[in-house]
């Protein structure tokens, strides 16, 4: 399958054929530099790189179509997204759920065991 990939040393941006899933590094084309994948729009339900190439803010998320990434059917969906970026390694994304899920502990404590752990289809 095609993916999309973005190099860190050129800004090269385009596509790398890769056996899925996809590794979420690649050695740029044009450089050699690291090229890190890229969550687009093109043959997915995603766009971007942020939070919402994972989800909309609020939105649900589905196991079923992140078959890629073991174990989610049984993280709670407050959880999924930080799931999602670590597995595929979105380091920014990552990094902001990180975040949102610190400043929510900060104010609410910690949150209860269903809100962590779930088992959903």
């Amino acid at each position: 399958m095609l993916f999309d990939y973005r190099c860190t040393g050129c800004a090269w941006e385009g596509e790398v054929y890769a056996q899925t899933p996809a590794p979420p590094r690649q050695d740029c084309p044009a450089c050699g530099a690291e090229a890190r994948r890229r969550y687009t729009t093109a043959g997915l339900a995603r766009s971007g790189s942020s939070l919402a190439a994972i989800a909309p803010a609020g939105g649900s998320i589905d196991c079923r179509q992140n078959a890629d990434v073991p174990g989610l059917c049984h993280v709670a969906p407050e959880a999924r997204r930080g799931l999602i970026a670590h597995h595929r390694g979105d380091v920014d994304t990552y990094q902001a759920e990180k975040k949102r899920q610190t400043r929510k502990f900060e104010q609410n404590g910690p949150p209860r065991a269903d809100k962590v752990f779930a088992h959903t289809h």
